[in-house]
């Protein structure tokens, strides 16, 4: 007796260790990314409100029904529009809900078209070859639906709905990077654990894993926007991690949960399907019990899909509704470039014929030198991931293994490559990011590579590899802060 009750202390006094040191990373992190929204271009100075720059955050005002103050060139106020429940957002469009000059891109790049009989939406941009819709009635006539996946808005559903005018998604977006960060401090200590036979005890100092993951990725820079793009990926980066920690604890409903909101907010990370079916099924006999007897890994599996069915097929029926197809997501609507708009018309959404732009601005393209200050900056098309952070070189060191590890690190290059392979033939690489955003899709799998080939790299290479990391992203932070960097290299 008295042998068993010091084993469950030993047990509770480890726990609490762990869940003082989860608690301590997220609120070091979430801290600093709070402080980064507040002082950033999207923040609370100098003008003490945060701006609207989410259209995931439109999409929910349509969804409920959220009326529309006016106001008149005074400042006063100027009447109420009413605006029931729907499915697309044109009333803030007609209305122009713009308060700030930094909210323009709330209604920008919408997924704008004229209807036509029950097909999919005529792009406003040929409405009148295609429909013969005038200039001047194309406003009345179009319809306005926010066209990116809607994972985001189903996040800020209920809170927007307790919080109103209180929710910023800058100020959100910071608290779950920084809750992402502390979920990948613990997931990472298993996995090096496990993987690298205890690698973890090795990961002090500069290796230590809040550094690299919280400092030394284009996360630092991303996790304090709250703008649309941004947020989508910050949702989906943390939904990802949270689901491979719950997976590893043997808690697959609760991991198809978090899975399911991670990839309706960013559908490629879908692909990251076969690490979490490996860590599902591998956990099991500890997860799934039914009447009082464990389950197995079929049904773990079953159990860890049900969210992602169930939110996937709410997913592909919003788009059946909203765009007369299941996997349309509105891209073909969307208000793009000239340049953009003839690659998506000559090869489509997705085509190997982008595939040499975005292998070059994903992993490659160098830096802008410029004779001022900032001096060092990345081109508002993207930096490649050897100037960003490169300590995920390290993957490379993470190739093959031997024992109970290399299962999982051959499901981790799986899905790390899948996940990959839709940025590498998207019709565009993304703007104005330092670095490239669509590497933010498989952030948690880059990681756990990562961390296992820092292990196996002499640690003063491994050293100077994060060192350069968290360099290279303070150094965005402290360009962006400026207000110097994109418009010096626009």
């Amino acid at each position: 007796m008295g042998g068993a009750g010091k084993g469950r202390a030993g047990t509770g006094t480890i726990a609490q260790v762990v869940a003082r040191r989860f608690a301590a990373v997220w609120a070091i992190f979430a801290g600093l990314y709070v402080a980064l929204a507040a002082l950033g271009p999207n923040g609370v100075v100098p003008v003490p409100v945060w701006p609207q720059v989410n259209q995931h955050l439109l999409q929910v005002r349509a969804w409920i029904g959220d009326d529309i103050e006016l106001v008149g060139a005074d400042g006063e106020p100027a009447g109420v529009v009413e605006v029931t429940p729907r499915l697309d957002v044109t009333p803030y469009l007609r209305h122009r809900v713009v308060g700030d000059p930094r909210e323009r891109a709330l209604l920008g790049n919408l997924a704008c078209g004229v209807p036509a009989g029950g097909g999919p939406l005529i792009p406003a941009q040929e409405a009148a070859r295609r429909a013969g819709v005038a200039p001047e009635q194309l406003l009345d006539r179009m319809v306005c639906h926010v066209g990116f996946p809607p994972g985001p808005a189903f996040l800020l559903l209920p809170l927007y709905a307790g919080l109103r005018g209180l929710l910023a998604t800058q100020w959100l977006s910071a608290l779950l990077a920084g809750f992402a960060v502390a979920v990948m401090d613990r997931l990472l200590a298993l996995w090096l654990d496990e993987v690298a036979g205890g690698g973890s005890r090795a990961m002090t100092g500069l290796l230590a894993p809040p550094v690299l993951s919280g400092l030394g990725t284009l996360w630092l820079w991303a996790a304090p926007d709250g703008s649309t793009w941004l947020f989508a990926h910050v949702v989906a980066a943390t939904g990802l991690a949270t689901a491979l920690l719950l997976a590893w604890r043997g808690r697959p409903f609760w991991c198809g949960l978090a899975f399911a909101l991670a990839f309706s907010a960013r559908p490629p990370v879908l692909l990251a399907a076969p690490l979490l079916a490996v860590l599902v099924a591998g956990r099991a006999p500890r997860g799934v019990r039914r009447r009082g007897r464990r389950g197995g890994p079929f049904a773990a599996l079953a159990l860890s899909a049900l969210s992602p069915l169930a939110l996937g097929g709410v997913v592909l029926a919003l788009n059946q509704l909203r765009f007369a197809s299941p996997f349309d997501f509105g891209y073909a609507a969307m208000i793009t470039p000239p340049e953009l708009a003839q690659r998506l018309a000559e090869h489509g959404q997705l085509s190997v014929a982008f595939l040499g732009d975005n292998l070059r601005y994903l992993l490659w393209q160098p830096p802008r030198l410029l004779p001022r200050f900032p001096f060092i900056v990345s081109d508002p098309h993207g930096m490649g991931v050897l100037f960003v952070t490169p300590a995920f070189v390290a993957v490379l060191a993470a190739i093959g293994g031997a024992g109970r590890g290399r299962g999982l690190l051959a499901a981790a290059w799986v899905s790390l490559i899948a996940v990959t392979v839709p940025a590498l033939l998207y019709f565009n690489t993304g703007w104005v990011q330092w670095g490239g955003r669509f590497l933010l899709d498989g952030w948690p799998v880059w990681l756990l590579l990562a961390g296992v080939g820092l292990q196996r790299l002499d640690r003063r290479i491994a050293v100077a590899l994060v060192a350069l990391s968290v360099a290279s992203n303070l150094w965005a932070v402290v360009a962006t802060l400026s207000r110097a960097w994109p418009g010096c290299a626009m």
